[in-house]
């Protein structure tokens, strides 16, 4: 079996892993907050927390595992589009924190991505999700300059 092969089997088996899992910790925080008759939220956020730590792990070790196994020139150029575009956009998005810090940033009144809650929590995740946007379309960009320049 090939590199190639063997990629494409751990991380097919790697999405279906944390399918699975997602589906096991929902049904546990359903049965946790049966059980003890806890009607808060504190079973489901400790069970989305564990698994969030376990797919962030997962995520890790796939991530390694391949880049152990592409060659040297994929490996060097997802390397230097990460320095390059990733640093880039998260410039971008540096610019637009300065600007936020500002007082009159007050009057704006920005909605949270995906809805429509006005909680710190929910600013901070777009701020966030925001962030990691601009990186990976930096990222991207900085990764096809890469391979046409080399072409």
């Amino acid at each position: 079996m090939s590199r190639q092969q063997r990629l494409i089997i751990v991380l097919i088996g790697s999405f279906f892993g944390l399918f699975i899992l997602a589906g096991v910790a929902g049904f546990l925080s359903g049965v946790v907050s049966g059980a003890t008759g806890d009607t808060s939220d504190r079973p489901l956020i400790w069970g989305m927390g564990a698994f969030a730590v376990l797919a962030m792990i997962g995520a890790m070790a796939v991530s390694v595992f391949w880049m152990r196994n592409i060659d040297e020139a994929a490996r060097e150029a997802h390397k230097s589009a990460w320095f390059w575009g990733g640093t880039g956009g998260m410039a971008a998005g540096g610019v637009l924190v300065i600007l936020a810090s500002l007082p009159q940033a007050e009057s704006l009144n920005l909605a949270a991505w995906f809805t429509d809650r006005t909680d710190p929590a929910a600013y901070m995740a777009t701020g966030a999700f925001a962030m990691l946007t601009l990186m990976i379309v930096g990222y991207a960009l900085a990764w096809v300059w890469w391979w046409l320049a080399r072409r």
